[in-house]
């Protein structure tokens, strides 16, 4: 008398809310990605003390005789250099499976891959939002005791500067450029398969901006408002009415979307033609 040997269910195809949970997961474990948040928000303050302290060498003038508004918005740069450090993490969070060969079983069980893409995308979007929000709290509180105490400013002004919608529009627009930077170095390291790729990405938009700073008038003010640098000038106020940059808050924020977008269906078309 012969037995059949009882059938083992095959695993279930993974779904994309499954995914995200991965995801989260996985970034929620890995030391690396707690360390690179911490050297974040180190890196945000730290820079905006450095770039206040570093106004009398730029500017040829004592903290003193600088405005609160200057060494509020010299603070806020802080933002620029943790965006440099979400960047890296977002690179290596998503190219470090494909150096290793760990993506491999992710994409045969996946039943549609642009779900992977998502998945990490929206996890980096969050980490790295809520860290450049935080950093950006971070450097206004550096900006204001720096300008109350080495600048001499009067508390009441200061609190005033920092708490206007002028600032707050700054510091929290600001934090667009991280997140922004950050997805599109998700993109890039999966378009490439690799981490360095996911960090050429941005930094080649953002050598970019600085390349299309330097053409005539009328070149820059087509290239400069449609590269994300120039989309998040506009939003933060930093792009002056005028300026080879300015295109206004709403179109800016349509370039945003349409870099994102257009980045994550390029990374999903990519991904599917991953051979294994």
């Amino acid at each position: 008398m012969t037995t059949t040997p009882p059938t083992i269910p095959a695993a279930p195809i993974t779904a994309r809310p499954s995914w995200i949970r991965a995801e989260w997961v996985k970034f929620r474990d890995l030391r690396r990605s707690r360390q690179l948040l911490i050297v974040t928000l180190i890196a945000g303050a730290v820079s905006a003390v450095l770039l206040v302290l570093t106004i009398p060498a730029t500017r040829d003038a004592p903290l003193s005789e600088t405005s609160t508004e200057d060494v509020l918005s010299a603070s806020v740069l802080g933002v620029d250099a943790a965006a440099a450090v979400l960047v890296v993490l977002a690179a290596w969070f998503a190219g470090v499976e494909f150096r290793t060969g760990a993506i491999t079983e992710a994409l045969l069980r996946a039943r549609g891959r642009a779900g992977i893409v998502t998945a990490k995308a929206v996890i980096i979007a969050a980490a790295a939002a809520v860290t450049a929000i935080a950093t950006a709290v971070a450097v206004t509180i550096s900006g204001t005791l720096l300008a109350a105490t080495l600048a001499e400013a009067d508390w009441s002004e200061v609190l005033a500067v920092a708490g206007s919608s002028g600032h707050l529009r700054l510091a929290f627009g600001s934090t667009l450029l991280p997140v922004i930077y950050s997805l599109l170095a998700v993109f890039g390291a999966v378009v490439f398969r690799s981490v360095t790729g996911g960090v050429l990405t941005p930094l080649t938009l953002l050598a970019g901006s600085m390349l299309a700073g330097w053409l005539p008038d009328g070149l820059a003010s087509v290239l400069r408002p449609l590269l994300p640098l120039g989309a998040v000038h506009n939003i933060s106020g930093v792009a002056e009415a005028g300026g080879t940059e300015y295109i206004g808050e709403l179109p800016a924020l349509l370039v945003l979307v349409a870099w994102v977008i257009g980045g994550a269906v390029l990374a999903a078309w990519r991904l599917r033609r991953q051979d294994f």
